[in-house]
């Protein structure tokens, strides 16, 4: 018994890591930037910031926001890159935002049958509406500027960060977000044929 259940959460971890690897990215560069000169990064000061900026979201959203600001803090790292308070040779910010949209399945048929007392009465019914309903879509946006304020590299995940059923997963959900859009940090030069 013992096995099985060690088994069994062995399959959970690797299902629910699996699912990670399909976070869709993309990003956006400057491709003049010398991206191998920024070791140390800053935080971008609020009166820099765009809307949404990071200092609202962080005044909604406390426990999110530290953890996505954890989340930077420790990818860039792994990609030799300090956040420091001063001295820095970029600034780093993020801005999430959930935007509510309306969705369609194209083409949904449903049949039915009714018969009334003593087969006297019948009818048929073909239903062939779409159906709508409302999604949230939710966009994490991290930015690498310039000490003069432009915008240099831009990754993007339309990810939905939501609180999980425990700390640890949502903990666990904002770190394999924030790691996948910085995975394409420094961008690699384009090689031309």
């Amino acid at each position: 018994m013992k096995t099985f259940a060690t088994a069994l959460i062995s399959l959970t971890l690797v299902f629910g890591l699996s699912g990670c690897s399909t976070i869709p990215v993309n990003q956006d560069y400057d491709t003049s930037a010398n991206f191998s000169a920024i070791k140390k990064v800053q935080w971008l000061p609020v009166q820099q910031q765009t809307e949404p900026t990071a200092y609202e979201f962080q005044k909604q959203n406390p426990l999110i926001a530290k953890r996505i600001q954890n989340a930077i803090q420790n990818s860039l790292a792994s990609r030799g890159v300090a956040l420091v308070n001063d001295q820095a040779d970029a600034f780093v910010t993020y801005r999430f935002s959930v935007d509510s949209k309306l969705r369609t399945d194209n083409f949904r048929t449903s049949i039915g049958f009714g018969f009334g007392s003593f087969s006297r009465h019948g009818g048929l019914m073909l239903n062939t509406a779409p159906d709508l309903y409302e999604v949230e879509e939710g966009k994490l946006v991290i930015d690498i500027l310039d000490m003069r304020g432009n915008l240099i590299w831009r990754g993007i995940s339309p990810s939905l960060l939501k609180e999980q059923s425990t700390p640890a997963e949502t903990t666990q959900l904002v770190n394999a977000v924030v790691d996948k859009i910085l995975s394409q940090y420094p961008p690699k030069p384009i090689k031309l044929q």
